[in-house]
């Protein structure tokens, strides 16, 4: 069984995605696993575009969200996302966010995805080109 890779990147938290406390909004953060990971497919050249060709389209099924600490604006957060697994139609991917100074974990996040015909919005699986772009434990 092979790692899955990780993808890995950083970014500056903008005034803009802070709220009244100060601090990342929740909300913000689902923005960021959702860019994160299309950040990702466009790295293993499998980004919407590619997709859509394929006559696809991922949608969340769920997002499963745990808040370890805060982030504040102008801070540099690290970014990592994995796919833990893709079969038929679904796929689950793993997203974490920590501060760069310290390393301190901020976000974890478990996110369902399923691959749907464009035009139906039904689930259809997974185009083997798409699985072959990401190492997962199954493959």
């Amino acid at each position: 069984m092979s790692e899955p890779a990780v993808f890995r990147r950083s970014r500056i938290v903008a005034p803009d995605d802070v709220d009244f406390l100060g601090h990342v909004n929740n909300v913000v953060w689902l923005r960021f696993v959702v860019e994160l990971a299309e950040g990702h497919a466009a790295s293993l050249d499998v980004g919407s575009r590619i997709v859509r060709e394929k006559g696809g389209q991922w949608i969340v099924r769920r997002h499963e969200v745990d808040y370890h600490d805060n982030a504040r604006v102008d801070e540099e957060i690290v970014e990592e996302t994995w796919v833990e697994s893709m079969r038929g139609a679904r796929s689950v991917r793993l997203s974490r966010f920590s501060r760069a100074s310290s390393g301190t974990q901020l976000v974890t996040a478990t996110t369902q995805w399923a691959f749907v015909d464009a035009a139906t919005l039904r689930p259809k699986r997974i185009p083997a080109e798409l699985l072959g772009a990401y190492r997962t434990p199954e493959g």
